[in-house]
């Protein structure tokens, strides 16, 4: 339990059930969805499976390639820092997905390599809040998926995250979720293709069980995920219901009911997953980045409040991380603000 880690490092224990401050971080792209459905509207969508563009050839983008051999599909499999085709069939652009199967921290130099035309084929695999990127870089209609299942190593059968209700939890949303959808049926996954406000939910689902999975299992020696589900299900419950009450309170996001009853299921479905703290900056970092606003400040009127840390659970963990050497100073400053 923290308890004892607590008195180990020095830490003082805080309230276990701290509500977030109500600061509304939303997205106005499900409202828009959401009306453009009662009207009868909607985006343009695939629904085939088709020759594809495949950036990084690692176990994701290995796998995808190896289920579009099966369906005799000729896709182009472009390595991570390779740039990304322009022009096909006489000089006339194709429209296809582009299956990006690399690490956050390559997205960047992804986009830089990717012809403007081709941009809007884009399809982002990876975990993590990659909201902030996207808005950076205008790519609001672009299709993302948010990936539930395990391939622990290149060329091994991947294992689908289907938890009790049967229906797999891996989704797809924009105009090549259901391309993707064919795809991995091909190879047994699942995959449910919603709208963006639904996928936002998942994302964010996914988001708080590799926050709290990763970051309770990486302070007790780097577990794995079962372990921390069978020996620390209070603590990581903990910081899942926290994280989830920053989601309703500071995005204006509510998450689906049994929250932490389904993440702690899905542990155990790939109960032998290894825990560590990882891309920082778009996993735990997105959280933390709003504890550092925490503290004195002042409203328009001049007048001084206080403002409270909204994961301050979430934040102790971290701290103990440091303690152990798992994350550095440098790295939990890199988040900050620039206004704070």
């Amino acid at each position: 339990m923290l308890a004892t880690l607590v008195a180990t490092s020095g830490l003082a224990l805080g309230a276990r059930r701290c509500a977030a401050p109500r600061m509304v971080n939303s997205d106005s792209r499900p409202t828009q969805e959401y009306m453009d459905f009662l009207m009868g509207k909607g985006p343009e969508q695939e629904t085939e499976d088709c020759g594809s563009i495949i950036v990084g050839d690692g176990r994701v983008g290995s796998m995808l390639y190896e289920f579009g051999q099966r369906k005799g599909l000729e896709d182009i499999l472009v390595k991570r820092m390779d740039r990304i085709p322009e022009l096909e069939a006489g000089g006339q652009l194709v429209r296809k997905p582009i299956y990006v199967c690399t690490r956050n921290d390559d997205l960047e130099s992804i986009l830089g390599m990717c012809p403007d035309a081709r941009k809007e084929d884009l399809v982002f695999l990876q975990n993590g809040q990659l909201e902030p990127f996207k808005q950076k870089h205008g790519l609001y209609a672009n299709t993302q998926a948010c990936l539930w299942f395990a391939a622990m190593r290149k060329g091994a059968k991947p294992l689908d995250g289907i938890t009790s209700d049967g229906d797999g939890l891996t989704t797809a949303s924009g105009k090549w979720a259901g391309s993707l959808a064919r795809r991995l049926e091909t190879g047994g996954l699942t995959c449910n293709v919603v709208g963006d406000r639904d996928l936002r939910r998942n994302m964010l689902e996914k988001l708080i069980w590799i926050s709290s999975f990763m970051l309770v299992g990486a302070v007790h020696g780097g577990i794995t995920v079962g372990e921390v589900e069978e020996k620390h299900k209070d603590e990581v419950v903990d910081i899942i219901l926290e994280l989830a009450s920053f989601c309703r309170f500071t995005l204006a996001v509510s998450l689906k009911v049994d929250l932490e009853e389904r993440l702690c299921e899905y542990a155990r479905r790939v109960e032998f997953f290894p825990t560590a703290l990882k891309e920082f900056e778009w996993r735990n970092g997105y959280f933390y980045r709003y504890s550092l606003m925490a503290g004195k400040r002042k409203n328009a009127a001049g007048l001084e409040y206080e403002m409270p840390d909204s994961t301050p659970i979430h934040t102790e963990y971290l701290m103990l991380a440091k303690e152990k050497g798992l994350i550095s100073s440098a790295e939990l400053e890199s988040v900050r603000p620039s206004f704070v």
